[in-house]
């Protein structure tokens, strides 16, 4: 597996330091994950996404708005909640600028790579200690975004759908099934998805650093809209989103630390090619 370089070697110096660092935060019994779910067996009624869900993308996507930049809390105030239509979703890895009348409507496609939750019991309201029940897998996924057309929107003061939710926008790896050892099991937080932009690593982040863990976003998202067998949740994206040119290929992975805190280990992937 490819070891981070230059800029990404000074925020994870090297897998396995980041790999025992998130076993020695957690100790815990790690949940079994190891049944693959087809992703073209998955039909959701809903896809959810989260925006700005790490502390370190708020920042960059304070930049790119042109604000001030102030770093958010974890946990501090409601999670920022967005829908994709289910005809977003693409499962064979083709990332395509969406066009109508012979024209692409934009000229600035953004990647983002999150990790994705996929709903497995229907809930119209459960616990942050009872959501690990409702998920029945993780998996890689990217959120293409049109990103002068979600400007445009955002300062307009306008909905931003058109930037997010259009066709194959939602990319999804295969899923592993998730199966707590406990009952109070909690969603493990050395969880990590990464990205590789033409065979350079340009994203990193784990589940330990969300603003709103799992759990939380699977609470919320049940009492407000009620969440159903199939249903996706992109959990939101870390810091390095950018540019995608045609030709590009996207290589990202969910991973894990090993039991023993030794090297990640490769969960899921996503791989996948701009035309």
């Amino acid at each position: 597996m490819p070891k981070p370089s230059g800029r990404e070697e000074a925020i994870f110096p090297s897998w396995r330091a980041f790999s025992q660092a998130m076993h020695t935060r957690t100790k815990k019994t790690l949940p079994t994950m190891t049944r693959v779910i087809d992703r073209n067996t998955i039909k959701p009624g809903a896809i959810y996404c989260v925006g700005k869900n790490y502390a370190e993308h708020a920042l960059e996507m304070q930049k790119i708005e042109g604000g001030i930049a102030s770093s958010p809390q974890a946990g501090e105030g409601e999670p920022i909640i967005f829908l994709k239509p289910p005809t977003a979703l693409e499962t064979e890895g083709r990332i395509v600028m969406p066009g109508m009348d012979g024209r692409p409507i934009s000229s600035n496609m953004h990647y983002e790579a999150e990790i994705v939750l996929l709903v497995g019991k229907s809930t119209d309201g459960c616990s942050i200690q009872d959501a690990h029940r409702h998920i029945l897998g993780f998996g890689a996924g990217l959120d293409m975004t049109l990103r002068d057309e979600q400007l445009a929107a955002k300062k307009a003061g306008n909905p931003w759908l058109k930037s997010k939710g259009f066709r194959k926008s939602a990319l999804i790896s295969d899923f592993v099934s998730f199966t707590p050892q406990q009952a109070e099991s909690d969603i493990p937080k050395e969880l990590t998805i990464s990205l590789e932009l033409n065979g350079k690593l340009v994203q990193q982040g784990c589940v330990a650093e969300m603003r709103h863990s799992p759990a939380m976003l699977i609470h919320y998202l049940s009492y407000l809209y009620g969440l159903r067998p199939g249903d996706l949740i992109f959990t939101g994206t870390p810091a390095g989103v950018g540019r995608v040119e045609p030709g590009d290929t996207l290589n990202v992975r969910l991973l894990m630390a090993g039991s023993d805190g030794g090297d990640m280990r490769l969960l899921a992937q996503l791989q996948a090619e701009a035309l």
